[in-house]
C-alpha cells in the first residue's frame, strides 16, 4: 500500500468517527433537536431559539387547524443546572409536541413539547469543537496534496530518466 492510501484511508476513518461522536456539536443545523432559551415571566416556558421548521414538521395533524405560535413553547420539564437553576441559559432538548397551551384565554396557542433529553449548550466548546474539526480537515487536505504532488514529482522524474535512457 502506497503511503498516499495509508493517509487516505486513515484520515477519512479519524474523520468519520470524529462525524459520529461529535455530530451534536458540529452540525450548524441540529435536525431533531430545538435550541432554546429559558423564559422568567408569565408566559410560556421557553423561547425558540432554532429548531422552528422541525417543531412544525413533527407536530401532529390533530394541533395544526390551531395556528400555533412556535416561537415560544411550554415543556414538561425544565431544563436547569446548578449553575443555572431558572434554566435561562441556552439548551437544545430533543423531544416531541404532546399537545398546546396558551398563557391566558385570549393569548395565542403555543406547543407542549414532552422534553425526552436535554443539555445545556457551552457556546465555547462547540466553537472549539468545529474550529478543531475543520482544521483537521483543512489539514488533512493539504496532506494529501503534499503526498500527490511528491509522487507526482517522483514519476514525473523516473519518467523523464526512462526517456533519456532511450
Amino acid at each position: 500500500m502506497t503511503k498516499r492510501r495509508i493517509v487516505l484511508i486513515s484520515g477519512v476513518i479519524l474523520l468519520f468517527a470524529q462525524v459520529i461522536l461529535f455530530k451534536d456539536y458540529i452540525s450548524p443545523i441540529h435536525w431533531g433537536q430545538i435550541k432554546v432559551s429559558g423564559l422568567a415571566c408569565t408566559c410560556p416556558d421557553e423561547k425558540v431559539i432554532s429548531g422552528k421548521l422541525y417543531l412544525r414538521k413533527i407536530t401532529p395533524d390533530s394541533l395544526r387547524k390551531y395556528n400555533l405560535n412556535y416561537s415560544e413553547i411550554f415543556v414538561t420539564e425544565i431544563p436547569s443546572t446548578d449553575t443555572d437553576p431558572m434554566g435561562v441559559d441556552l439548551y437544545i432538548i430533543k423531544g416531541k409536541v404532546i399537545g398546546k397551551d396558551r398563557v391566558s384565554k385570549n393569548a395565542p396557542w403555543h406547543p407542549k413539547i414532552l422534553v425526552k433529553e436535554w443539555r445545556e449548550v457551552n457556546i465555547l466548546k462547540d466553537w472549539l469543537i468545529k474550529i478543531l474539526f475543520f482544521g483537521q480537515l483543512i489539514i488533512f487536505v493539504i496532506l494529501l496534496n503534499k503526498i500527490k504532488s511528491k509522487s507526482d514529482n517522483i514519476r514525473n522524474k523516473n519518467l523523464h530518466t526512462c526517456r533519456n535512457e532511450r
